[in-house]
């Protein structure tokens, strides 16, 4: 929004009222990028308007185009980035009024071509091959005021494009916004294509999918470690529902606890060093931490009721986890420094799955009306705010690691996809279509 003075002392003569004001706009004008700078998105507001931004085909800027395909791939990666990103809204190349090919620079784009259909931002880049490597220069220009707003040049090599325009696309969030962009951030759930429930591998958006199970039985649950380094997991391979971790870099792939009955739901601790999960070795499943060697450290809860879903705050103060305790399922807290608990969900009978945010805020299943839905709440219960609504079930949340999204399981589409959204329930998208189902994600740095 473009920054205001109001002149409120205004009480002398009508022409020095005057001067004031044509001097206002001589600053406005012709220094419009270094008194007022524009203030783009503010991503704390409680509801975010979209921004229009036009992005032509990336125009090739060599003698013979050897990767045509690349004029229409780069743009669409970055316009699917800002699409999911719930602050800007790509628009329809049919409405351009410029022809093909048009220019890259400043003093010869003709803006008023694209506020007259709309735009707010344009989006302009060029690129040239050579052999494996590719070269691109991009430019982000604001067309109320005519001005390049970010130029950035990028190297890279051809295979690596869709690295290359998500490194693009965190820039720009970071130049209208202030804050680092989600575009290099990795997911892990899910996915029975195969027939089995192995665990899969892929971009924030749900591009460069790869299988990193291969047990051929029943894998669950994988939670990524805060160094976005190694994976938890379940998997019945071996028998029961045992533990393992595996190393992303290395493929390494180790048990952390076998031992008889229930070894399920790790959650880690934020420093990365231990986990908690539930074991039912002493008969009742209740809530233990471990190493990352698989020994028990210490007991975190003791009740006769099922125990479940650890997750921990932020500060590591507190654990969010699930009971029966009360009759149904509900979310409680654990105070870890005192061993005191509470209850935090009391609207429904059935709450499940919490997970809590870097910005401090819990996620979690309600169901409502027959189907399961998303939630979110402050860490003390208040705030409840129902997310989702009347489209399938809803399951499996996990927040982004800035806490700004939320990625979910969803069966509204008939079998269950991965969907991506803005913390407050808005812009839904689905990211990912693979065969049968992608459940249970986990979200890494």
């Amino acid at each position: 929004m473009r920054s205001e003075l109001k002149i409120s002392f205004c009480t002398r003569s009508t022409g020095f009222c005057i001067y004031l004001f044509m001097a206002l706009l001589v600053i406005l004008f012709v220094f419009p990028g270094h008194s007022f700078a524009r203030i783009y998105i503010d991503i704390n507001a409680p509801s975010i308007r979209k921004f229009n931004i036009a992005i032509p085909d990336f125009k090739y800027l060599g003698k013979k185009n050897k990767n045509p395909e690349l004029s229409t791939r780069l743009p669409g990666v970055i316009s699917n980035d800002l699409a999911l990103s719930g602050y800007f809204s790509p628009m329809d190349k049919h409405a351009f009024l410029e022809g093909k090919d048009g220019p890259l620079l400043l003093q010869k784009i003709r803006f008023k071509d694209w506020s007259v259909i709309g735009a707010e931002l344009l989006l302009k880049g060029g690129y040239t091959c050579v052999g494996r490597s590719l070269e691109m220069e991009v430019r982000l220009f604001d067309v109320f005021w005519g001005r390049q707003i970010l130029g950035k040049r990028i190297i890279g090599d051809i295979r690596d494009y869709r690295y290359l325009m998500h490194r693009l696309g965190n820039e720009i969030i970071r130049k209208l916004t202030g804050h680092a962009g989600i575009f290099l951030t990795r997911l892990a759930f899910v996915g029975n294509e195969t027939g089995n429930k192995e665990i899969y591998m892929s971009d924030y958006d749900g591009h460069n999918v790869r299988k990193i199970t291969n047990d051929r039985s029943i894998a669950l649950l994988p939670r990524w470690s805060p160094d976005g380094i190694r994976i938890m997991y379940n998997s019945y391979k071996d028998g029961g529902p045992m533990l393992y971790m595996k190393d992303i870099t290395s493929n390494k792939v180790k048990r952390i606890s076998s031992r008889t009955g229930l070894n399920i739901g790790a959650s880690w601790t934020p420093d990365g060093r231990k986990v908690a999960l539930t074991l039912s070795k002493k008969g009742n499943p209740d809530i233990f931490t471990i190493d990352l060697n698989g020994k028990i450290l210490e007991q975190m809860t003791r009740h006769w009721s099922i125990d479940v879903s650890p997750a921990f705050s932020p500060d590591k103060k507190k654990m969010a986890f699930v009971s029966n305790r009360s009759g149904s399922p509900q979310i409680y807290v654990l105070h870890i420094n005192t061993g005191r608990e509470e209850r935090l969900s009391f609207e429904g009978k059935y709450n499940t799955s919490p997970v809590w945010s870097s910005l401090n805020r819990i996620a979690f299943v309600s169901m409502n009306d027959g189907h399961f839905e998303i939630c979110t709440m402050d860490a003390d219960g208040g705030r409840l705010r129902r997310l989702t609504e009347n489209q399938g079930n809803n399951e499996d949340p996990c927040w982004s690691p800035d806490g700004r999204y939320i990625v979910f399981s969803s069966n509204r589409k008939g079998r269950y996809h991965l969907y991506i959204m803005n913390a407050n329930g808005q812009n839904q998208s689905r990211v990912t279509f693979l065969r049968g189902d992608q459940t249970s994600p986990s979200w890494a740095p």
